[in-house]
């Protein structure tokens, strides 16, 4: 790899912090494995100490690294959940819809649908199955409230896509965190009948019947 050139229009710590990603993809580096040494980049790249220092420092604050004192700097594991976290605060101080985030999940919880009943997820479809069931028979809001975000989380674990799973499940959690639902236990059991719905819908294989219900069910959140 060739000394990064000075005179590169952009910033020498956005170049290195380019560089070094690039270098862990060339090298195959791997989560938990340790990269090169603060001295072995100067050495690459031809940049001062302090310049690998802040590339690090920001590969660290983004959680790409994990730096261990006294034993270097290695790389995490994918997790873009802080990622998101920042993306929806920014969002949400700069006047986001919270009916943004509600066709969010309609979007992602319907292509959740086609995954599961095209990959035949017949186990995960008996395991929501399962869970309904038992959801029904909870007594209080807050247990009805606890049962409806795992339903939601449930129907996007089953497609087994661990990528859209982190995204997806981030939705949901942020919107059941900022978003209020005032339903009574009378209309939460409800909500469950359609969770019902949805579930034999799939198992059906009736893609847009359980879209449908999926997407009504969302949007009569009661905020």
């Amino acid at each position: 790899m060739e000394p990064i050139n000075l005179s590169e229009r952009k910033s020498l710590k956005q170049t290195v912090i380019q560089e070094i990603k690039q270098y862990i993809i060339d090298h195959q580096i791997t989560a938990g494995d340790k990269l090169p040494t603060e001295r072995k980049f100067m050495e690459v790249f031809g940049v001062s100490r302090s310049v690998v220092r802040e590339a690090l420092s920001y590969l660290e604050n983004t959680e790409v690294i994990r730096v261990r004192q006294g034993q270097g700097a290695f790389l995490n594991e994918s997790n873009i959940e802080n990622l998101l976290n920042n993306f929806f605060f920014l969002w949400q101080i700069n006047n986001g819809n919270i009916r943004d985030i509600m066709g969010l999940r309609v979007i992602f919880e319907a292509s959740a649908i086609d995954e599961i009943i095209m990959k035949d997820r017949t186990e995960e479809i008996a395991s929501l199955e399962k869970m309904v069931e038992k959801n029904m028979q909870s007594t209080t809001v807050e247990a009805f409230r606890e049962a409806d975000i795992l339903f939601h989380k449930q129907i996007l674990k089953a497609t087994q896509n661990q990528l859209f799973i982190q995204m997806t499940s981030m939705i949901t959690s942020y919107f059941f965190q900022v978003q209020h639902i005032y339903m009574t236990v009378a209309e939460y059991k409800a909500s469950m009948d359609e969770h019902m719905e949805i579930v034999k819908a799939i198992k059906e294989k009736d893609a847009a019947k359980a879209k449908s219900i999926l997407t009504k069910h969302i949007n009569n959140a009661k905020a």
